[in-house]
């Protein structure tokens, strides 16, 4: 038996617990300064998170994180990030708090963070620079990808994910602990390629969102989205990220597998990165829908493209990307950093004249 401790009480990290407590594992569940009220309220009731709307184990511990002392820490055989991407600071003063020698650190947030260099870095890299400056610098990091809705996952429909650690062995011992015949876990040694595309397929999912309520089937009084410019739109956004990934330091099929294109699928069709898009295909702009619909919320797509920027605008500069290759992302950039309306007919599906066999 394992012991686990998953920082983050969020839907996701909430849901990491269940096929881990189906394992007969011990799951600690520490919630954020953030989610005070979530853990009161599983303190109570085991099936009473607010969000999730989905029962957890009655074996779960759940605890403030005001009560977690290095001793759960040093205790813990694993532990799990499930944190929102802005709380990815906080997470490393957790660790650097809790953590009294090596041992595996899975991901499940996801994004870029802006290095001041040529090109951003993948969040297991922020983790991992922080934590080389002290004894841990040898922890093993694990990246957690793909399409995984957390409501879908605490009702134990079926689920493929992908582990990636620079050690495939590692990776495969932290899938052991957590298969089950609904969770399906695949592995890779692909970690920055698993990790950029997590991350990029928040930013492209507004994008390709912004299809499915800007073009609106004709035939259809109800107002379903046309199939066309949607699919495009994804397929632009597949290569883009491919090239992309590559350019980070991964590899480029990451795109084609769970954490690009599996992830991409799931999160058009729901959450705030799919909203945001929704309302750019209804002609607002980035600031005005999140100073109006969506104010508070935290869309990590918006972070990701502002992360991605300064090392992808100086790559086009030094020719070390060609910006035709990347149209959908340019328009996307324009629309969080200019608060342009988010252009549908200049290049955001993409242009024939650009080869597609030209993956690089």
């Amino acid at each position: 038996m394992a012991k686990i401790l998953i920082l983050g009480a969020g839907v996701m990290g909430s849901s990491l617990a269940v096929p881990a407590l189906d394992n007969g594992h011990e799951v600690l569940l520490a919630g954020t300064h953030l989610d005070v009220g979530i853990i009161e309220a599983l303190k109570a009731d085991r099936s009473k998170h607010p969000t999730l709307r989905a029962p957890l184990p009655d074996a779960l511990t759940p605890m403030q994180i005001s009560e977690v002392n290095p001793s759960h820490g040093a205790e813990a055989d694993v532990l799990v990030v499930g944190v929102s991407s802005p709380g990815i600071g906080w997470v490393i003063e957790q660790l650097l708090r809790l953590m009294d020698r090596p041992k595996p650190v899975a991901l499940v947030t996801k994004g870029l963070a802006e290095t001041g260099q040529d090109k951003p870095s993948a969040f297991t890299e922020r983790v991992r620079a922080a934590l080389t400056a002290t004894n841990l610098g040898d922890t093993p990091l694990i990246g957690i990808g793909g399409p995984c809705i957390a409501r879908e996952l605490a009702l134990r429909q079926p689920t493929s994910v992908v582990f990636a650690s620079d050690d495939l062995t590692v990776a495969a011992d932290f899938a052991r602990i957590m298969q089950t015949p609904h969770y399906r876990v695949h592995t890779s040694d692909d970690l920055i390629g698993v990790e950029a595309c997590a991350a990029l397929k928040n930013f492209y999912a507004i994008g390709v969102s912004a299809m499915t309520s800007h073009y609106l089937n004709p035939d259809d009084s109800a107002g379903s989205p046309a199939k066309n410019p949607t699919a495009a739109a994804f397929n632009q956004a597949i290569r883009e990220m491919a090239r992309l990934s590559t350019w980070i330091g991964g590899r480029p099929d990451a795109a084609f597998d769970l954490a690009g294109m599996g992830d991409l699928h799931v999160t058009v069709g729901g959450g705030r990165n799919s909203k945001l898009g929704h309302y750019l295909g209804k002609d607002l702009a980035v600031r005005q829908v999140m100073e109006g619909p969506l104010k508070g919320e935290t869309v990590e797509g918006i972070d990701t493209g502002r992360s991605l920027a300064p090392g992808l605008f100086a790559a086009f500069e030094r020719r070390v990307l060609d910006p035709a290759a990347f149209p959908l992302a340019c328009r996307l950039l324009e629309a969080i950093l200019d608060n342009k309306l988010f252009a549908f007919d200049h290049g955001a599906l993409g242009t024939a004249l650009y080869p597609l066999e030209n993956n690089q």
